[in-house]
């Protein structure tokens, strides 16, 4: 392993400002706004810095028969300061507290951020999922936030009630329809239809994924090949799930006439989920006009499934 010290200097700040007990939210920010990369060029989050910051190499270390032995690497940190970061991490207090917030009929992803940014060919659109955030006057809202987890733009906030009566609306006529439904089903395919088994799917999966370990085993593959097949394999499964969720809900929905009523006594999660079946996502475009309360449809990207 070559030590890029310039890369290091970062970690070794990174590790100090952990042990000090300052918060990682604020370690990342501060990362993100001067423009500090991660050691492979990508903007810092959560994610990576837990995962880096926990590498057993950066102490000159390396796992041999599940124990941890001295490398032929240099250290950046040191092994003390590896074993207070590990038992910092295993800290039940660290893990983020269940939120009793109330639930947004949108969350999830069904918003994005189109608000638009320079760059080098002119302006792109944000493209962060909007999360949701009461105002100063509590009423509730969906915002593109600055910070964790998305680390958006910032500019772009809608108020939620207009918007999730609208988005309602436009979702059940569409599930009432016979044409939109007939669609939905040819493309979730034949996760529904006879002699298909879920379970077996995913058992040819794991078994894909076992065969890869043994030809990686007996040197048969490199462990680039190796990864390839498990993220592949990994996308496949979700994407598998997914369709059989999607063909659950479409068996659980309720008749056309009766989508009104269902939809009175329905929890917010029960829809959620039946918007999610017609509704990929809707873009949220900036405020015409600052300070503009009434929802302005214009405003509003639709992408239907």
């Amino acid at each position: 392993m070559v030590v890029i010290e310039s890369e290091a200097d970062v970690i070794r700040d990174v590790v100090r400002r952990l042990l000090a007990d300052e918060k990682m939210t604020s370690i990342v920010a501060d990362l993100r706004a001067r423009g500090v990369p991660t050691v492979t060029g990508a903007l810092w989050s959560h994610h990576s810095m837990t995962r880096l910051v926990g590498y057993p190499r950066l102490a000159g270390l390396k796992e041999r028969n599940g124990k941890l032995v001295k490398a032929d690497w240099p250290a950046i940190i040191t092994r003390a300061e590896h074993r207070k970061l590990m038992k910092l991490f295993a800290d039940p207090s660290r893990e983020q507290p269940v939120s009793n917030s109330p639930k947004y009929l949108l969350s999830g992803g069904l918003l994005t951020c189109d608000f638009p940014l320079p760059d080098d060919h002119g302006t792109h659109p944000c493209g962060k999922p909007l999360y949701t955030q009461p105002s100063t006057t509590a009423t509730r809202g969906y915002v593109c936030r600055t910070g964790s987890p998305s680390y958006g733009c910032g500019r772009i906030r809608i108020a939620a009630p207009a918007l999730e009566e609208l988005v309602a609306s436009r979702a059940l006529a569409r599930l009432a329809s016979p044409p939109v439904l007939e669609r939905l089903k040819r493309a979730i395919g034949a996760v529904g239809s006879e002699g298909f088994s879920i379970d077996q799917a995913l058992s040819d999966l794991d078994d894909r994924l076992r065969e890869a370990g043994e030809q990686y085993a007996r040197r048969e593959l490199s462990m680039t090949t190796l990864r390839a097949i498990e993220k592949q394999t990994k996308a496949d499964r979700k994407a598998l799930l997914e369709r059989a969720k999607q063909a659950d809900r479409l068996l659980r929905l309720p008749e056309p006439e009766a989508l009104a009523e269902w939809w009175v006594d329905a929890s917010i999660e029960d829809r959620r989920e039946l918007v999610s079946l017609v509704l990929d996502h809707v873009k949220v475009k900036p405020a015409p006009r600052r300070g503009n309360v009434a929802l302005d449809s214009d405003r509003l990207e639709f992408v239907w499934k």
